[in-house]
């Protein structure tokens, strides 16, 4: 039987003014860019799948660093641009639960959720480093902890050539998705890789908990991927479906 093929769409659902050494470590500061919050909606087999939900509330997060939504980067306007509505998603993926990638998780109440068990024990650690990026809602009345799948293992498959694999180092519990596509196996990233700079040098995000996990997860996407949608790339384009970058070779010391 052949391997299931699927169509991957970038969803650009708000922006974050940063420095850029927020996303590449090492990298000089003074680099300020409009950094994207994409996610990828991904259709094939009969399904509607998402791999992280974006963020909801601008206003909140400003307060750190500017962020905003345009009207179109809402929810609900990036997927009717699909022809999508909310309903319509039968499977989130969230390759962490930061703020900017699961705000929206309580937007889908009829779907199955995915989310490795390291990260949602690190989640609901009120003493982690990172807990002021968790500051949000994953579960309610409709969207409760049954409604989570907490991925155990490595190289755990959703569905037929619809592959999660753990890539720790911005977060302890971080995983990324492998999509088999026309054009190769598609890695979407995550932030284990936020921007190609992460895998051309090789270098982590700037937000990660050890160098050495950090590399070897940008090792395993190289090898493992032809090509990825980095959820943090400024130079994706609003629901472009093709062409993202080739992956990188990543070679470690």
């Amino acid at each position: 039987m052949a391997t299931a093929s699927y169509q991957v769409h970038a969803l650009r659902l708000g922006t974050i003014r940063a420095d850029k050494s927020g996303t590449v470590y090492g990298y000089p500061r003074g680099t300020v860019l409009d950094v994207p919050v994409w996610a990828a909606a991904i259709e094939g087999g009969g399904r509607k799948i998402l791999v992280d939900t974006g963020i909801k509330d601008a206003e909140k997060w400003s307060r750190i660093e500017p962020h905003t939504i345009a009207a179109e980067e809402t929810i609900d306007a990036a997927l009717a641009e699909l022809g999508w509505r909310r309903q319509d998603v039968d499977t989130v993926i969230n390759t962490h639960l930061h703020y900017d990638h699961a705000e929206n998780n309580l937007a889908f109440p009829q779907a199955q959720f995915y989310v490795s068990e390291a990260e949602w024990n690190w989640a609901s650690d009120p003493s982690s480093s990172q807990a002021w990026s968790y500051d949000i809602e994953w579960t309610d009345d409709e969207v409760t902890f049954m409604d989570y799948h907490l991925v155990q293992r490595d190289h755990f498959d959703v569905a037929p050539g619809l592959r999660i694999i753990q890539t720790p180092g911005h977060t302890p519990g971080h995983q990324s998705v492998l999509v088999t596509t026309e054009e190769g196996v598609l890695c979407v990233s995550g932030d284990a890789a936020c921007m190609i700079e992460n895998l051309e040098l090789p270098t982590p995000p700037g937000t990660h908990i050890g160098s050495a996990v950090s590399l070897a997860s940008l090792k395993k996407i190289s090898d493992l991927s032809d090509r990825v949608l980095m959820n943090h790339d400024p130079e994706l384009a609003r629901f472009q479906s093709s062409g993202f970058p080739i992956t990188p070779q990543v070679q470690l010391p």
